[in-house]
């Protein structure tokens, strides 16, 4: 569900020109383009869907279980954190990777964060700049691992809902 003018709306029911909540500057922007993809994962399993469970970020973060492209990046700690770099077999999770799945992406006018169950998920923007710095490997992404392994076991931690049955959409950038 992505924040909108007029509330939460599920992803698939966004269209160009829809006004969602922006992160990197206070306010609202109207969506450019609903870009969709189509992927076959027995052709490409890298591209194999990375399941966030409820509260797995902070709490209520996500705010439900959360099915993103792998390389969707996603706002930590004012950087951009690609999802898969995130993955630790527990909370943050690759979901089965059969069939085909289809994403949708949001383009903007420029690089902005929006809000997508409680997680601030970069768009895709028609400019190359990227609204916040990418993290790469190393120890700020170590860090933010290390907090994330914490949460598991606490309340709204992440670890304890059951993985979902096959899920033919989601919310991400390119793989």
């Amino acid at each position: 569900m992505v924040v909108t003018i007029d509330g939460e709306s599920a992803i698939d029911a966004v269209f160009p020109g829809d006004i969602v909540l922006v992160v990197g500057r206070v306010g609202y922007s109207p969506i450019q383009r609903m870009n969709e993809v189509t992927v076959d994962l027995s052709v490409r399993p890298d591209a194999a869907p990375i399941l966030i469970r409820r509260g797995a970020l902070d709490i209520g973060s996500p705010l439900r279980d959360t099915i993103l492209a792998p390389h969707t990046l996603i706002g930590l700690d004012e950087r951009l954190v690609p999802v898969v770099a995130l993955v630790n077999g527990r909370s943050i999770v690759r979901a089965p990777h059969t069939g085909r799945i289809r994403y949708l992406q949001v383009e903007m006018c420029v690089h902005e964060m929006i809000i997508v169950d409680g997680i601030r998920v970069a768009t895709e923007a028609q400019a190359d700049v990227p609204c916040r710095p990418v993290i790469g490997p190393g120890a700020d992404l170590d860090r933010i691992r290390a907090r994330i392994a914490a949460r598991i076991g606490q309340p709204d931690g992440g670890a304890g809902t059951a993985l979902p049955g096959p899920r033919r959409r989601g919310l991400g950038g390119p793989f």
